[in-house]
This record gives structure tokens, sequence and C-alpha cells, in this order.
């Protein structure tokens, strides 16, 4: 063989290599596990929570949309 075609293989075997390197994909055998987030809490309760709200005093419930009971 001569240098030529010696030379020819090097440059080959230069771009396989460049090629092959750029697609090898590296697999993480430890996963980050996620945090888990905590669901938010609704609270109800309070003059929203009831279903025509609050008397004026602010703590008890109102019956009806009028706040006879009041």
């Amino acid at each position: 063989m001569d240098t030529n075609t010696i030379l020819i293989i090097f440059l080959v075997f230069i771009l396989l290599f460049i090629l092959f390197r750029t697609h090898i994909t590296v697999i993480n055998t430890n996963p980050v596990q996620p945090v888990p987030i905590p669901a938010p809490v609704n609270k109800i309760g309070g003059c929203a929570g009831t279903r025509y709200g609050c008397c004026p005093n602010g703590i008890t419930a109102r019956q009806n949309p009028a706040g006879t009971n009041c």
C-alpha cells in the first residue's frame, strides 16, 4: 500500500469515529426521582363555606337568603 491509500483509510476511520461519537447515548442508571408536589388544600369553612354566607355577627351561618335566623 502506498502512502495515499493509508492516508485515505486513516481519514475514513477518523470520519467514522466522529460520526459515531456524536450518536452515543448515555443511559443514566440512577435517574432522579421527581419530588411530589403536595395537593393544595381547599379550606372549606367560615362564611365562604356556607350556602348563604354568614349573619352580620360573622359567626352564625345564614339558613336562607334573607337571613331570618340572624
